[in-house]
């Protein structure tokens, strides 16, 4: 794990190679955020993507080292990402399909099956989330934010995050129940 922070401040100094080092690190997992924005359209999610960079670059004085970088890029790829929406006149946010792709190095045929049905039924759940849940859910099991910067990412306040993250997952909870039992009978 590279010590953003530390970059940072060496970008801050004028080492373009920190800059570069940061840019390594997360771009892909900032492209794939924007990409759900973007209705799945990773062009345009690179696009924006580079913007979020260039911002960054250009205006370097304005990170707030109370939270992390990463907070701060998604941050300012989602704004990024809903304008540019929003001149396009449509905003879709679709499900996360890669991040429950199915991985193949089960042992037996059997752990296969069951895996799959558990991914499945977890991506079924996990689609009929109203986006705003969707989002917030994504941010904390899949980026692994705090509540702090997913409150700070998604521009709400942490007891709003707290809520819409229990929502979600209670939400999951009783379809994935509701699935087993109608299976079960």
């Amino acid at each position: 794990m590279i010590d953003e922070k530390q970059l940072y401040r060496d970008f801050l100094n004028g080492s373009i190679k920190a800059f570069e080092a940061l840019v390594l690190e997360y771009k892909d997992n900032l492209i794939y955020f924007i990409s759900r924005y973007t209705g799945g359209d990773l062009s345009t999610a690179e696009d924006i993507a580079q913007d979020v960079f260039a911002h960054v670059y250009v205006y370097k004085e304005k990170y707030d080292f109370n939270y992390s970088f990463k907070t701060y890029i998604f941050r300012i790829g989602k704004n990024k990402a809903i304008d540019f929406m929003r001149k396009q006149s449509r905003l879709s946010f679709n499900a996360y399909d890669e991040a429950l792709e199915m991985s193949s190095d089960y042992k037996t045929i059997e752990d296969k099956i069951i895996k799959t049905e558990e991914k499945l039924l977890i991506y079924d759940s996990f689609k009929k989330l109203k986006p705003e849940y969707q989002r917030a859910l994504y941010l904390y099991v899949f980026e692994e934010l705090s509540y702090k910067e997913i409150a700070k990412v998604m521009g709400k306040s942490l007891p709003q995050i707290k809520i819409l993250i229990h929502r979600a997952r209670n939400f999951i909870k009783t379809l994935m129940k509701e699935e087993v039992k109608d299976n079960e009978e």
